[in-house]
């Protein structure tokens, strides 16, 4: 990937500034929650939507809050040259590929929301936390992880999609890193329907126990019949949230990737749901990996899992992209709980800048840049 610097605080634009700037139509592409959490951003900041767009699949006739969504040919009939606003991720390579595309047609922009949370990353964040982006800069191991998390951040401020097609990690390099081939034991917080452990399996790792903690009811019952067919491997299915302490928390589950103890959306379906701390699960255990995703409450899950991070010194991959504050907090958080351990940052291909984790290892199982 290219090399990247964190920019200058000093008359910074960001992509709100850059939309309001924009002489073009503003064409907001995309429908769905992306599209109403967008729309609430524009109305905060003066902006309109002139149209909706859609890919040809999903078109059919749609409105979207009072307008006939278009098609693209429609799109090309109306406006003369439109900007485009995506209002929606993917890691899809065919709808990776049809943005690559639309890119080099029209102005394209993908303003950066948090999953969870209300802070917005904008300008004024980015001043007021500028040395805080540069001390977790100047923390992490190695270049690759600082020209990521440099690329990030421009990202975040510019909108520019372009930036993030460069910016992410090879699986291979992502399992090297890590030394999955070689993982053992297992806690997976934030299991979903399993996907992250057939992938570890799927690696060659030598299992013999695996950990599974699933909150939302759907994902669970897809964890626990994926479990089932994994046997002899010892996997156990956890119904429940990690959280720093015990307890019983509001849970907003939606069936998918989303579903979340910290906000909902007007899908989500709100229930109660066992808040249990990985130092209590992992009681007997000597886990050598740990994975933390779970939509905004990765700090709390860590905390919970303080003393398993002290006595067994697993690595650590922590998903760093739910909320605004994340990219700072999560790796100060990080150095207090395992101060010898080398932190880097890594990132799968998709859009916005979703997928990227910080990956923690301990000093004696840490790997530098050049033989990754």
């Amino acid at each position: 990937m290219k090399s990247y610097i964190l920019p200058s605080p000093e008359g910074v634009a960001d992509v709100w500034e850059r939309l309001r700037a924009e002489t073009h139509p503003l064409v907001i592409w995309g429908m769905g929650n992306g599209a109403d959490k967008l729309l609430i951003a524009f109305a905060e900041r003066g902006l309109t939507a002139a149209d909706f767009v859609a890919s040809d699949g999903f078109v059919r006739g749609q409105s979207f809050h009072g307008k006939r969504v278009l098609s693209f040919a429609e799109v090309r009939e109306k406006y003369a040259s439109p900007a485009l606003v995506m209002a929606f991720g993917t890691r899809r390579p065919e709808v990776l590929e049809s943005v690559l595309c639309h890119m080099g047609e029209y102005p394209l922009y993908l303003p950066d929301l948090p999953v969870t949370g209300e802070t917005v990353f904008d300008a004024a964040y980015y001043r007021a936390h500028y040395e805080e982006f540069l001390g977790v800069s100047e923390c992490l191991a190695d270049q690759t992880s600082r020209d990521l998390f440099a690329a990030v951040i421009t990202y975040k401020l510019t909108g520019d999609p372009a930036i993030l097609f460069d910016a992410w990690t090879p699986a291979e390099e992502m399992a090297q890193l890590l030394g999955l081939s070689a993982v053992k034991t297992y806690i997976d917080v934030g299991a979903y329907t399993g996907d992250t452990l057939a992938e570890l399996l799927a690696l060659g790792a030598p299992l013999t126990h695996a950990v599974c903690v699933e909150p939302d009811n759907r994902n669970f019952r897809k964890l626990t019949a994926r479990a089932e067919t994994l046997a002899p491997l010892p996997v156990t299915c956890v119904h429940g949230a990690a959280w720093n302490v015990a307890g019983t928390g509001c849970f907003f589950g939606s069936g998918n990737r989303n579903a979340s103890l910290l906000g909902a959306s007007h899908e989500n379906r709100p229930t109660d749901t066992a808040l249990i701390p990985i130092d209590t699960l992992a009681r007997g255990l000597e886990p050598d990996y740990i994975k933390f995703d779970t939509e905004g409450a990765e700090q709390q899950g860590l905390i919970g899992a303080a003393a398993t991070i002290d006595r067994a010194r697993p690595k650590l991959r922590v998903a760093a992209y739910h909320r605004t504050e994340d990219l700072i907090v999560l790796p100060k958080l990080l150095l207090s709980l395992c101060p010898d351990y080398h932190i880097y940052l890594r990132r799968k291909r998709c859009l916005p800048a979703w997928e990227a984790d910080f990956i923690a290892l301990p000093e004696k199982g840490a790997m530098t840049h050049e033989n990754v």
